[in-house]
């Protein structure tokens, strides 16, 4: 059974084209790969609304023209089983965002 975790990395916020930006990997049993996806909204866009934009470009198809993406196989140092994730993938981009749009707990 493959296992699968995912994080979102460099999250940026795209003025003149006015998305966000972010790069997106997915841990698996067959190795790490990583996605560049995006997700048209406002600055002051949901942080909530943003994350499943961004997991849900980099999951759409990985054949499409321009696609960026790129796979890593897992290191022999790098036990299959035993990996670190932090609670949110965005880690410290939705406390940001929350902070930006007035909302810091």
């Amino acid at each position: 059974m493959m296992e699968t975790s995912s994080q979102i990395e460099n999250l940026a916020y795209n003025a003149a084209e006015a998305r966000f930006e972010a790069l997106v990997t997915f841990h698996t049993d067959g190795g790490r790969l990583r996605v560049a996806s995006s997700y048209e909204a406002p600055l002051d866009a949901d942080p909530q609304e943003v994350e499943r934009g961004i997991m849900a470009d980099a999951m759409g198809p990985r054949d499409a023209p321009g696609r960026l993406q790129s796979r890593l196989k897992p290191s022999a140092s790098e036990p299959d089983n035993v990996r670190f994730f932090p609670k949110t993938p965005l880690g410290g981009a939705l406390e940001w965002l929350r902070r930006l749009n007035g909302r810091a707990a």
